[in-house]
């Protein structure tokens, strides 16, 4: 009796073991390299979507600084209404990474350090993050577009102005253009198949 409970308590942690190291969410990285073009931006993605950004997130110490103060990671809850690249779940756990307390709305750092987004609806570029199941802003302000009125808005000095007032046709228009076309067996070109058009109602930016 006393191997059998003691073989139940290793199977108990080997599977309990991932998913607490999938909750250190402070000790994960957070890249904040920028990519060069919107065609980079595309293809870096793992992930191309519009959804709905809860203003609710949580908040994870890693352990780091700078003078400025404490680096803190990050998560909330993207709500996904469309899909254009990835076979993505209804929802997406967003990280991202900022500083306490918070910069002025002036400091350069906000361009590194983004910290948690708005309410909203946005067109949101991601990739995974190593070593989890979270996803994180591909390029950083690089990968977020706003919808307002059914259209997105690039940010000024750092959206591409490729996706700035795009209604959602037009965004899979363009970004059918952006992908890389594949090579055939046969050595003729199609395009890829990496994007997908999951309907939805138009979304209006609140």
């Amino acid at each position: 009796m006393r191997y059998r409970l003691l073989i139940l308590i290793i199977l108990l942690c080997a599977v309990m073991l991932p998913v607490s190291a999938e909750t250190n969410i402070g000790h994960l990285h957070v890249p904040i390299t920028s990519v060069q073009n919107a065609k980079e931006l595309v293809q870096q993605s793992d992930f191309i979507v519009i959804g709905w950004m809860d203003s609710a997130h949580k908040s994870y110490p890693t352990g780091r600084s700078i003078p400025q103060g404490k680096i803190v990671n990050y998560t909330q809850t993207l709500h996904v209404n469309k899909v254009f690249k990835g076979a993505s779940p209804r929802l997406l756990t967003v990280l991202s990474i900022g500083v306490e307390p918070l910069p002025d709305t002036s400091s350069s750092l906000n361009l590194t350090y983004t910290g948690p987004l708005g309410e909203g609806n946005y067109l949101v570029f991601l990739r995974k993050v190593k070593g989890s199941s979270l996803h994180s802003l591909t390029g950083l302000w690089q990968g977020v577009y706003p919808l307002y009125q059914g259209k997105t808005i690039a940010l000024q000095g750092v959206g591409f102005a490729d996706f700035n007032q795009l209604s959602l046709e037009e965004i899979e228009q363009k970004l059918k253009s952006l992908q890389p076309l594949a090579k055939s067996p046969k050595n003729r070109s199609r395009p890829a198949s990496g994007f997908l058009a999951c309907t939805s109602s138009q979304l209006l930016m609140t």
